[in-house]
């Protein structure tokens, strides 16, 4: 397992240059088996020697498919090794810049250590617990960056790649930078936090209230912070996306235009009937309150990706459309956090965002991410427009208890 100092240098340029050059090599394998595949027995060449050499072209065929397999398997693992590190940089460069401004430094190990002179303030306490959590964080996540590529290397030396060959729905991208939102958590001293403590019962009001009128992923979303635990939340983007028409119409436009473009790489390059893995990137969408007002509370602004496998056939008469069969999910990303300079009212109860924002430095209530993926989807037909891709299935249970319940 890496520790910390290690980690700390770990970049995506070197596992992009390895899938480079393995691009290269395989697609001169992938020529060469193809041009093995289509070799023609001489005319008039019969017997035992011409039946030998058939048997041997097709066992080379097999033979060369089989590494050309390996090679793609590797090749996606360091694609998805590099996009998972360059995510993993982002959240280092938070935690080195977090313990900079407040004087503590993070060891090679990943020990956590408060500068001379040593500040009074206990406040500092919980910013060494926040970088401490960071830190574990950390490297949890690059072990898991790790094991999955070593993975995927092992099974390939074994002769196990067709097992993780076969393209399959791609994750989530990294997540996104988030705002820095109020800033550390509970820095504030103690003694300036009784206001904070009278916000938070109002802001416990008022998401009572919103439950009861029908906001139930608002509530849901506001209990979670004033709970101070930080933990993330997960929503269900299905959910949403029936809830919230133009956000499906958005989502939907995207895939369209991806799924178009990989029609057309088909048609130009011939590259038909071979699955290719796609992914939009996050992308922003803000749900108005004239949208649905429980999830322009919940969340407002959000991050959205799809990523899917899509395999393009040609068409079946001359000028027709391609078939596309698509697999594919939608994925969902938040920092749940408070802006200044805004007011939210919910019912008779007028709630600041900065004060807030304010009982998060309070260490009374936490910011904390929200995320979620939704179910495969699968659409087969001539290449779609935005409006011919499927709607999301119906909800999970729908009860009190399910995050993803919204307003009935």
């Amino acid at each position: 397992m890496a520790v910390y100092g290690q980690i700390r240098d770990w970049r995506p340029e070197p596992l992009d240059d390895a899938e480079q050059v393995l691009r290269t090599r395989g697609d001169l394998l992938a020529g060469l088996a193809d041009d093995l595949a289509t070799a023609a027995r001489p005319e008039r060449w019969t017997g035992a020697a011409a039946d030998a050499a058939a048997e041997l072209r097709h066992r080379l065929t097999d033979d060369l498919d089989v590494v050309v397999i390996a090679v793609q398997a590797v090749r996606r693992a360091l694609m998805a090794a590099a996009d998972e590190v360059i995510g993993l940089r982002h959240v280092v460069g938070e935690a080195e810049e977090l313990a900079r401004r407040h004087r503590f430094t993070i060891d090679e190990a990943g020990a956590v250590a408060d500068l001379p002179p040593f500040a009074p303030d206990p406040g500092r306490a919980r910013v060494r617990a926040e970088l401490e959590d960071r830190v574990r964080l950390i490297l949890r996540r690059a072990d898991e960056i790790d094991t999955a590529l070593a993975d995927v290397l092992v099974k390939v030396v074994r002769g196990e790649a067709a097992a993780v060959a076969a393209p399959t729905i791609p994750g989530p991208p990294p997540p996104p930078p988030a705002d820095p939102g109020a800033g550390p958590h509970g820095v504030d001293p103690w003694w300036t936090t009784v206001d904070d403590h009278a916000t938070h019962t109002l802001a416990s009001r008022a998401a009572e209230l919103a439950d009861a009128v029908g906001l139930t992923n608002a509530a849901a979303h506001l209990n979670h912070y004033l709970g101070n635990s930080g933990a993330p939340l997960t929503v269900d983007p299905d959910h949403m996306l029936r809830d919230v028409p133009t956000f499906q119409a958005t989502v939907d436009s995207a895939t369209a235009a991806e799924v178009n473009r990989i029609a057309a790489d088909a048609a130009a390059n011939g590259t038909y009937g071979r699955p290719v893995q796609f992914s939009t990137g996050w992308q922003g969408h803000y749900i108005q309150a004239s949208d649905n007002k429980d999830w322009f509370y919940a969340m407002g602004g959000v991050q959205y990706a799809v990523t899917g496998v899509a395999t393009v056939q040609p068409p079946a008469t001359p000028g027709g459309q391609p078939i596309v069969q698509m697999d594919y999910q939608v994925h969902v990303f938040d920092r749940y956090n408070w802006d200044g300079g805004k007011s939210t009212e919910i019912g008779p109860i007028t709630v600041e965002d900065s004060d807030m924002a304010e009982m998060h430095r309070a260490g009374v209530a936490q910011e904390y991410d929200i995320s979620g993926s939704s179910d495969p989807r699968t659409y087969t037909g001539e290449v779609p427009g935005p409006h011919q891709l499927p709607e999301p299935p119906e909800s999970r249970d729908g009860t009190r208890e399910d995050p993803g319940r919204g307003p009935r």
